[in-house]
């Protein structure tokens, strides 16, 4: 729920729903756009993990990943390098390499569009795009494990991705560990959370707060695999983004291979990505455990690995995700971007479309939990082409209000992120301001996405107490 008292419910599970019949719950499929598939001819971005954002100043897309250089940049005891890189577009699909040597001055430069140094920089996973400080210094944040003896955990800042100042007195792990780390807002506590492995090799999520980007919390587990996947899966990262009044994390699941090639440690499997979710940041689960990127055929890239790590709504209300993926399995492939094994893929999702629901045949129908209106918004991202969605509003007790029923109820039938419900003698819902009832969405043959509105959903206990006491409701129990 936003400040203003609007409220947008996904189906991620049945917590906003009273009664469902007939409705099966699917996870969405996001699309992949072909011509949005980036192959670096100097790097193998197969664990690119890339960041994607409009750059302000001058309006074009900005894509930072990293890249595994060939061999001979590997330094002394390290089976790979890895180089922060950034290339641009127009329009967030086709990317460019920009020759930034005029531009970036670095000692060890290796490749054109390289942005930073190669002395100390071990990897760095997806970048947090702050869109929430005052700070335009400190746009960006890189959480880089760097490289050496004495491994630490740097942290660096950016206006625009490409000019990066370190931050010396900021170790937001006190150890170097993998870079499957995220960052994001958290407008409930108020913080900064990175989503982070515990520690080095330990393949599961803790988040971690900061309120100035110099004191961090101690890690606490947010999720983890259990029973119900696959057999000694790990999860290997999971980037999380703030959407509507929900969390998503793209649950990097990583299904291993029975070989163990070194100590405590799997080499080889393949990783695909799962849906997580949170209502308050810090404790996720999943509903369903069916891929939402899986893995492609052979010979693709993403046969072997997909990871998922940056999200982007854009103004047609499509939200873009962006993966490196390789065609290999997990660390298969070491100092060969010649042979094209890795590359940075674009998919696109409906709006809304992380999950849904939809009849498994005939009409469906749920019934929600207590809505609190404050003001006359009320749609539906529907998609019923050749169906038909009606709604119906009752009282608390279940019982329809005169003139709202699913037989007053103009049906809908098309496709619209936006629907908004009429009935014949009332085009809108204005006449329940400042009143609690019931929604009710009948489903023929579509979908339905989610439902955006000016309400509050609450317990019966705070519908008794508007009740008889007048005490407005207060929506912060669901956190």
């Amino acid at each position: 729920m936003d400040n203003n008292g609007s409220s947008t419910i996904l189906f991620f599970d049945d917590w906003y729903l009273h009664r469902r019949e007939n409705l099966v719950r699917h996870v969405g499929r996001p699309k992949l756009v072909t011509e949005g598939i980036f192959i670096d001819p100097n790097l193998d971005p197969s664990w690119g993990y890339p960041t994607v954002f409009i750059d302000a100043n001058t309006g074009r897309w900005r894509c930072l990943y990293q890249g595994q250089l060939d061999t001979q940049y590997t330094r002394p005891g390290r089976r790979m390098q890895h180089v922060a890189v950034a290339v641009e577009s127009d329009d967030g699909v086709r990317w460019e390499i920009e020759d930034l040597s005029d531009k970036i001055q670095i000692p060890d430069r290796a490749c054109s569009h390289q942005v930073l140094p190669l002395e100390g920089f071990g990897e760095w996973g997806p970048c947090f795009f702050d869109a929430h400080t005052d700070n335009a210094a400190e746009r960006i944040k890189a959480f880089v494990s760097s490289s050496g003896s004495q491994r630490h955990s740097p942290l660096y800042v950016s206006p625009d991705g490409l000019s990066w100042k370190l931050i010396e007195d900021a170790k937001w792990h006190p150890f170097g560990i993998d870079p499957a780390v995220s960052g994001f807002w958290n407008p409930i506590r108020g913080s900064y959370v990175i989503a982070a492995r515990p520690k080095g090799g330990d393949r599961r999520i803790s988040v971690y707060e900061t309120k100035d980007w110099r004191t961090f919390s101690q890690p606490e587990v947010a999720i983890r695999t259990d029973a119900q996947d696959t057999p000694a899966s790990e999860v290997y990262g999971m980037p999380v983004f703030p959407y509507e009044s929900i969390f998503v994390g793209f649950l990097w699941i990583y299904q291993v291979s029975p070989i163990v090639d070194s100590p405590g440690k799997y080499i080889h499997g393949k990783v695909q990505c799962q849906l997580a979710y949170s209502y308050n940041g810090s404790h996720f689960q999943r509903a369903l455990r069916e891929p939402f990127l899986p893995n492609a055929e052979p010979g693709e890239f993403g046969y072997g690995c997909i990871y998922p790590s940056s999200m982007v709504v854009t103004e047609d209300k499509k939200i873009r995700i962006y993966s490196s993926a390789s065609k290999g399995e997990h660390a298969q492939i070491h100092a060969r971007p010649d042979r094209g094994e890795g590359a940075i893929l674009t998919h696109e999702l409906r709006l809304d479309g992380f999950s849904y629901f939809e009849p498994q045949g005939g009409p469906g129908s749920f019934t929600t939990r207590l809505f609190f209106f404050q003001g006359e918004e009320l749609t539906l991202n529907v998609q019923a082409p050749q169906g038909e969605v009606r709604v119906q509003i009752t009282d608390p007790d279940g019982k329809p209000h005169q003139g709202y029923t699913f037989e007053d109820c103009i049906p809908f039938t098309g496709d619209d992120l936006f629907w908004q419900p009429k009935w014949k003698n009332h085009p809108s819902v204005s006449e329940f301001m400042e009143k609690v009832v019931r929604l009710e969405v009948k489903l023929f043959n579509g979908r339905i996405y989610g439902i955006r509105g000016n309400f509050i959903p609450i317990r019966s206990g705070d519908y008794r107490r508007f009740k008889d006491q007048g005490i407005p409701p207060n929506p912060s129990y669901e956190y």
